[in-house]
């Protein structure tokens, strides 16, 4: 069987079109990968913030719920007899109260 020159060309533009085709294919489904790194990343993102708000919400309940127990007159810790009282400096007072040792040169 002869072959001619427009035989093999035909033969060589179809393997060409194969190839681009295969090719344009590959790098279709390469956008199409990279696309959805891109969209996992900013859900990741979205999720991450998400949790901070939560954490933050969460810390601002618990500030809230100490606050409102410090307000509604937490039981006082029982001095010994002597020590100043520091009632009327409100929370400075409270941590001076605690941080003083019972036989402080403070006391009266």
């Amino acid at each position: 069987m002869k072959r001619t020159f427009q035989d093999v060309f035909a033969e060589g533009s179809v393997k060409d079109h194969e190839m681009l085709v295969r090719l344009g294919t590959q790098k279709h489904e390469r956008v199409l990968g990279e696309q959805e790194l891109k969209r996992r990343k900013l859900e990741h993102k979205v999720m991450e913030k998400q949790h901070q708000r939560e954490q933050h919400e969460l810390r601002m309940l618990q500030m809230q719920m100490v606050m409102s127990q410090n307000s509604q007159g937490a039981p006082m810790v029982m001095r010994p007899q002597g020590q100043p009282s520091f009632q009327g400096f409100g929370l400075m007072g409270e941590l001076s109260d605690a941080m003083l040792p019972s036989d402080s040169s403070y006391s009266n």
